[in-house]
């Protein structure tokens, strides 16, 4: 047994209360106990130290016993081991030492709740649904459960639909995990989108593009006539203001961007033909 005094061994007064003592070896066993200290010798010998030193604080005549002996007491060679209620082996707290023991790890290893997984998805979008804003009807993940997503004008490839509580039920009551639809852009023909501008290729022949003239081109709301200025370049870029995409959650709106591609016939007929000729002559 240690000879250090319980007292001290516990870190409370001579005139410390039953549940100060208690408090105390509470803190001491989750600190010095050999499972949270594997292979410390240091920390066993402690444990051993403090076990001995509560069950005798702990218990009230074992205690007043200490109190005017000291360890002396608990002595063999004092008194007959089974004298004075069992005073040396310390049996009879033994009960109380294995409840407080075991209040202590059966709160450290009792299942916690925990909040469900999150679930994953990905969805295939055309430029125009997503420009506008659509639903969906998706069937959830490792399941026959069919849901419907609100995609918001706007959004972008790669942007994420979040929904809470969609996703892997919770253990323990805990809330399900979320569900997050990710955006997959189809590639579209006409348009390219670049943050919330549009791109797009405008066809214009040779002439038109050396005399100048109008041209019809598409948008997202249609057709409208462009004015092409004379001796336009090919590569030229024409900007749009507005006429972009609205960004998602925001009144802000792209602009819609044109970039010039000369094109050259590829069948002439005899005139035509003749007619270049002349034209390549005099330039």
């Amino acid at each position: 047994m240690s000879k250090r005094d319980c007292y001290e061994v516990l870190g409370v007064s001579k005139s410390a209360t039953d549940p100060e003592i208690k408090k105390a070896y509470k803190k001491l066993a989750m600190k010095y106990h050999p499972d949270r200290n594997p292979g410390n010798p240091t920390a066993q010998e402690k444990f051993r130290e403090m076990k001995a030193s509560y069950e005798i604080l702990s218990d009230p005549d074992k205690r007043q016993e200490y109190d005017d002996f000291g360890h002396q007491a608990f002595d063999p060679n004092r008194r007959p081991a089974s004298s004075r209620n069992g005073f040396g082996g310390f049996g009879q707290s033994s009960g109380d030492y294995n409840d407080i023991f075991g209040d202590i790890f059966r709160q450290q290893h009792q299942p916690r709740p925990e909040k469900g997984s999150d679930l994953r998805y990905q969805v295939k979008l055309t430029l125009a649904e997503a420009v506008n804003g659509c639903q969906k009807e998706i069937r959830l993940p490792n399941t026959e459960q069919m849901l419907k997503v609100a995609i918001p004008a706007g959004i972008d490839h790669g942007q994420i639909v979040r929904l809470a509580n969609k996703g892997n039920p919770g253990s323990l009551g805990a809330p399900n995990g979320d569900l997050h639809v990710e955006v997959n852009l189809i590639k579209d023909d006409q348009f390219h989108r670049q943050g919330n501008d549009l791109h797009c290729l405008m066809p214009v022949s040779f002439p038109t593009a050396a005399l100048g003239g109008s041209q019809e081109v598409p948008t997202f709301d249609g057709h409208i006539s462009f004015k092409i200025p004379k001796g336009t370049q090919a590569g030229r870029k024409f900007r749009i203001k507005g006429k972009g995409i609205k960004a998602m959650n925001s009144d802000l709106k792209g602009d819609l961007i044109y970039e010039v591609v000369i094109t050259t016939p590829t069948t002439l007929t005899a005139d035509q033909e003749a007619l270049l000729s002349e034209l390549a002559k005099i330039l």
